[in-house]
């Protein structure tokens, strides 16, 4: 990386530099250019001038000199073509042009192997003089002020690219130095695994969100490896047991049971509702595991209150010994919901309620409804869920009184699978608890939505 931005930035600044000197020398070449042909043009005029306006006998050496300028020469042909006169110099060989009548002021260039001029030639038609002038203007001076342009910037080119390359060098180094240290720790944290992080602060604003970022990930991902792994062995411990029951009881049968009726058939109940623990453990686990419930089932408009009274009318019946009481702000609360789900997640907080009230065995279920969302109340007075608890209770597996799990039944699920339910209709539930007193459950639900 460090090498391909140095590469990167030598060619942006070079080639940057090659169109801004080329255009800089170009257009200063066109301006000098003018500024040249300008200096001719006036000197033909003012000798032109000067041959128009008196005899040639009265113009003077000083006068045909004042006109000249940068190095200028002079030819005055008569209408043959014989040379008059020549100024500054009278060696004609030293004269680089040839005979050429015209009819209007004309500028040219010439080349020769002595050098660059501009050649103008005019016509003079007057009193005092009838025939031709031409001025050599020499380019010397011209193309000394181009060559020593390229060489400045050839110069100042090779220069900048190397102050340019160095500087990049410098920077690209600054530059990749953290993602260079970044990517050795990284090396580290592959071998060493999930729980270690980056330590490196840098000045670079987006590095330094970087490592932030992939610490942030890595908490993320250890905090889920940490919830899978515990959730295997979980799992494991809830079919370890039935299995270890149903194991024992095989063994039962196949040393005493075949002869003893008696205990063939307390051996295979027992062994038949350890495979019902198991398939309905199995059957949680993978509720769980769906991204989207409610998208595999018929979704429907429901009356919560009605259902509510429904479900809590069945628990009376299952449950003489309990009082349940119902309350309702509204008589009607209409839902977009799957039936089957909202009974199953209702008979969860049910079922939860029941199992740890056994004391004063009375349950309230109430509704609210307002005007974007209604929530659903079920509320026991049993023994309560401690504080340090609250935020961990829909956590799969999870126990509150872990000694009095397995003799008040289930798995730990349900309230996992509940708040999946619950969620995958835009919905919140949470717990308000306190310890020896009451439990509440709280699920609340938007109005107004199309599900």
């Amino acid at each position: 990386m460090k090498y391909k931005w140095l590469r990167l930035s030598t060619l942006i600044i070079s080639f940057t530099y090659l169109i801004f000197s080329t255009l800089l020398i170009y257009f200063t070449s066109l301006y000098l250019r003018d500024l040249e042909e300008r200096a001719l043009d006036r000197s033909m005029d003012e000798l032109q001038h000067i041959y128009e306006s008196q005899p040639i006998n009265t113009i003077s050496r000083n006068d045909i000199l004042t006109s000249l300028y940068d190095e200028q020469t002079m030819i005055l042909y008569t209408r043959s073509g014989n040379i008059v006169s020549t100024e500054p110099t009278n060696d004609l060989s030293d004269l680089p042009v040839d005979f050429i009548p015209v009819g209007d002021d004309v500028i040219t260039s010439l080349e020769t192997e002595d050098g660059n001029y501009l050649v103008g030639r005019s016509n003079i038609d007057s009193m005092y003089w009838n025939g031709y002038l031409t001025v050599i203007h020499p380019l010397d001076n011209y193309y000394l002020i181009i060559r020593t342009m390229v060489m400045i910037a050839l110069l100042i080119g090779f220069l900048s690219i190397l102050f340019t390359s160095i500087v990049s060098y410098f920077f690209s180094t600054q530059m990749v130095k953290p993602i260079r240290s970044i990517a050795n720790q990284l090396k580290r944290i592959e071998g060493e695994g999930v729980s270690e992080r980056l330590s490196l602060k840098t000045d670079t604003e987006e590095t330094d969100y970087m490592v932030t970022s992939f610490n942030n990930m890595m908490d993320s991902l250890e905090e889920s490896f940490n919830q899978q792994k515990q959730f295997v062995e979980d799992a494991s411990h809830e079919l370890r047991t039935p299995l270890q029951i149903i194991q024992g009881h095989l063994k039962l049968i196949n040393r005493w049971g075949k002869d003893d009726p008696k205990v063939l058939n307390e051996s295979l109940q027992i062994s038949i509702d350890e495979l019902h623990r198991i398939n309905k453990l199995v059957e949680e686990l993978l509720l769980l595991t769906k991204n989207n419930p409610k998208q595999l089932e018929e979704i429907e408009s429901i009356n919560i209150v009605d259902e509510i009274n429904s479900r809590v009318s069945s628990m009376k019946k299952i449950h003489p010994d309990y009082h349940f009481a119902v309350e309702h702000t509204h008589d009607d609360i209409m839902f977009q919901i799957n039936n089957h789900h909202f009974e199953q997640l209702l008979l969860i907080f049910l079922d939860n309620a029941v199992k740890y009230d056994t004391e004063h065995k009375y349950i309230i279920t109430s509704t609210e409804k307002h005007d974007d969302h209604f929530d659903i109340m079920i509320k026991d007075h049993g023994i309560g869920i401690p504080e340090e608890d609250l935020e961990n209770v829909f956590n799969r597996f999870y126990r509150v009184d872990k000694s009095r799990s397995r003799q008040q039944g289930g798995h730990g699920l349900g309230l996992s699978i509940a708040k999946k339910l619950i969620e995958n209709y835009d919905g919140q539930v949470w717990f308000e608890s306190e310890e020896g007193n009451f439990t509440k459950v709280i699920i609340r639900f938007p109005l107004n939505k199309d599900k």
